[in-house]
């Protein structure tokens, strides 16, 4: 009898549980979404692939601001494309071009010219199937910043120069972000070395597969392309590659970091100042003598900083009720503040590098055997167009 009682309670538990979950909001509910401005929509930041800078990402990623590829950034791309492909016509073993990925890297998937009669349209095919899946890739929640998927795009369209992308594609990158279309991306991706299924959602849009936010507004990927006058795409190629193939995601998002990082860290320095004023704090540990002491590059520059930022105040007058040594967190907030800029410059140069260099594999670029000794052992010869 205390059994069963037992398991009746469980059971009576157990379905006014199942019906609390009934009423649970649905997992796939769209999050608040949180659009940008466009006060920066007349700017037009050209894309080199070796100059970006983070005030750039912010600039397109949260204030709307335009970019271009350089005609020189336009031509290496297009340089590479041509490579790809001439590539696999001389037979030479490209890695999830003419060969599989993965555990399939050893597996031809075609042989001979791409271009041929043959070859083009089973190509054609393949790449347009991989981007129409896009949308398909990933795992919630959404992302519901608009200015982390921006700085994603435009990571990679900077980037994207260096791997072997089709003009279309490349040129796809720069018209979404252009006309303010954000593809709708999924947080969650794959745990490998590059944000790959947060990319195919990138994929997915520029061939009209998914949705976007076109203006804020959340519809189609079909019909902001209508709304822009933008045709979708057609990949060729080992454009999957080109597209999916980074770090971008998690690269955009550093970048907003390091831009919001340093914003936080010239209010922690004005703060500094203000303490100092309104304490009536002795400032000689922020002085020269005191600092050659102890000389650690970004701690005696921000000591000189805020020092600068209170000359010609009451400090540097005599007072007799002035104490010798403040409190620790007056006397030592230089060397506390001066640590965090160091480790946010350290930030900001690995950043910076990241979007200005090639993180795809296959890497693919313009070099001769010459141009360094290992280039012309037979082993990199296996591979030389």
């Amino acid at each position: 009898m205390m059994r069963s009682r037992r398991w009746a309670r469980f059971g009576l538990a157990r379905a006014a549980t199942l019906g609390a979950l009934c009423h649970l909001p649905a997992a796939s509910a769209a999050p608040e979404y949180h659009s940008i401005d466009m006060a920066a929509s007349a700017q037009t930041i050209q894309l080199t692939g070796h100059d970006l800078t983070v005030d750039q990402v912010a600039a397109v990623a949260r204030h709307g601001a335009k970019v271009a590829l350089t005609p020189e950034a336009r031509q290496h791309s297009a340089d590479l494309y041509g490579l790809l492909l001439e590539g696999a016509a001389e037979g030479i073993s490209i890695y999830r071009f003419n060969r599989g990925a993965g555990a399939q890297r050893e597996i031809v998937t075609f042989s001979g010219d791409p271009l041929s009669p043959e070859n083009k349209p089973r190509l054609a095919a393949r790449a347009l199937e991989t981007f129409e899946n896009g949308p398909n890739n990933g795992f919630g929640p959404e992302v519901a910043d608009e200015d982390i998927v921006r700085a994603t795009m435009v990571v990679r369209a900077n980037a994207v120069t260096y791997a072997a992308v089709s003009p279309p594609v490349s040129q796809m990158l720069i018209d979404l972000l252009n006309n303010d279309i954000t593809p709708l991306m999924q947080s969650r991706g794959s745990p490998s070395e590059g944000d790959l299924q947060q990319m195919h959602n990138i994929a997915g849009a520029m061939v009209g597969k998914g949705e976007v936010y076109y203006h804020g507004v959340r519809m189609a990927a079909a019909d902001a392309l209508a709304k822009a006058g933008l045709k979708p795409v057609v990949p060729f190629g080992a454009d999957d590659d080109a597209i999916d193939v980074t770090n971008a995601f998690s690269t955009g998002q550093a970048a907003l970091l390091v831009a919001d990082g340093r914003k936080a860290l010239d209010w922690a320095d004005l703060i500094y100042a203000m303490d100092l004023d309104g304490m009536n704090s002795s400032i000689t540990p922020l002085g020269r003598p005191v600092q050659d002491a102890r000389p650690f590059k970004w701690l005696n520059w921000d000591a000189a900083r805020v020092l600068d930022m209170i000359r010609g105040s009451y400090l540097f007058e005599a007072d007799p009720a002035r104490i010798i040594q403040d409190p620790e967190s007056l006397r030592a907030s230089s060397i506390r503040q001066g640590s965090a800029w160091k480790a946010w410059a350290e930030l900001s140069d690995t950043v910076t590098i990241q979007m200005n260099s090639s993180d795809n594999n296959p890497a693919v670029r313009s070099l001769a055997p010459q141009d360094s000794l290992e280039l012309s052992s037979p082993q990199f010869m296996r591979y030389y167009v």
